[in-house]
């Protein structure tokens, strides 16, 4: 099983913590192992491990109809998978007050217009375990819908926000919502949002590249990451009871200059991978870093070259009815739907 020494000393000697983002039941296992606290998947990481590991889930595929279909044969193999990672963390949900081991899982992509249908997914979801959260997209429907999952004492995890427009809309859907479950005397659910910074990255360096700017790589990681560092002291300034997660990085440097934010990170096993490699090497050094200013004259030069990113990184830079036409957003949506969501309506149930 492979140690990840400074993954664990983050979790255990600074306030931030981390998940991982794999379903594969080895990378979960080493995960835990090195400081975990859960567990994220999505429809590709769905798909994943159904094809990799199908032997993990047999006796529940095989409780499936081969006649099952379309949207509800993807909703049927996703469960086959959130509840076998729920039960797993079940012991460190408990353990926590109901704070730590949860298992994420994504409602539709192609549903990201549709309010009621992602609510209606997400009560089928929720229906799994106490310790399952619905990952809801950062769109115009998704930011209502978000609203109604807190209302209802539901766990929930925003994703697809590529902006902090998106983090804010998303933070304070959450506080009406937990509002009107307290009302209701419902205990208040956990929520993270997943601010995937590397998917906003990706879009840049496509913009850049399409427009010929020849951006570095560099400029684009700092830009990104300045993105984050932005969100996580609005968050403290405004007392937001939501947890950001920061998401897809593209270097072990990012995840480093996040320590000491009250995060929890979500991290695929290639970059837990690139920070052991990099501590090994000692390029990262074991301290809060994210308080210290990122590069200037890099964010600055992004800044200047790209309108889009200015939306993102300005409050208030896209307004909530435009969400869903944002760039970064429709990016990732189309992938995790081509890559995972779609994919999964052809996967083969063993019979």
């Amino acid at each position: 099983m492979k140690e990840h020494a400074f993954l664990k000393w983050m979790a255990q000697d600074t306030e931030t913590d981390w998940c991982n983002d794999s379903a594969m039941p080895d990378d979960i296992e080493a995960a835990l192992a090195n400081g975990a606290i859960g567990c994220t998947t999505n429809p590709p990481l769905t798909y994943q491990v159904l094809t990799a590991a199908p032997e993990h889930f047999s006796t529940d595929l095989a409780r499936m109809s081969n006649g099952v279909t379309g949207d509800a044969k993807v909703v049927g193999l996703i469960g086959v998978v959130v509840r076998k990672i729920a039960k797993r963390l079940e012991a460190l949900f408990e353990k926590t007050g109901k704070t730590r081991g949860y298992v994420r899982t994504q409602v539709a992509p192609p549903l990201s217009a549709d309010g009621a249908a992602m609510l209606a997914m997400g009560k089928i979801y929720a229906s799994w375990g106490a310790n399952v959260k619905v990952k809801i997209p950062g769109t115009h429907a998704g930011i209502q819908v978000l609203e109604e999952l807190s209302a209802r004492g539901i766990p929930n995890n925003p994703t697809v926000c590529v902006s902090v427009s998106q983090m804010i809309a998303a933070a304070e859907a959450h506080e009406r919502g937990l509002k009107r479950a307290q009302a209701a005397g419902l205990d208040a659910p956990h929520s993270t949002s997943a601010f995937v910074m590397g998917r906003l990255q990706d879009y840049l360096a496509l913009l850049s590249e399409e427009r010929g700017l020849g951006l570095a790589a560099y400029d684009l990681e700092c830009a990104v990451l300045a993105v984050a560092k932005r969100c996580c002291h609005l968050f403290e300034e405004r007392g937001y009871h939501q947890q950001i997660m920061p998401a897809a990085f593209r270097s072990a440097r990012q995840v480093a200059e996040l320590i000491g934010s009250k995060t929890v990170m979500t991290l695929h096993p290639s970059i837990q991978d690139r920070v052991t490699e990099a501590d090994q090497r000692d390029e990262l050094k074991r301290r809060a870093a994210i308080d210290d200013p990122v590069d200037p004259q890099a964010v600055d030069r992004v800044y200047q070259a790209l309108p889009e990113f200015r939306m993102a990184y300005e409050p208030g830079g896209i307004a909530v009815e435009d969400f869903d036409r944002f760039g970064a957003t429709a990016m990732t949506l189309k992938g995790f739907n081509e890559t995972g969501w779609q994919k999964l309506k052809t996967f083969e149930i063993p019979s």
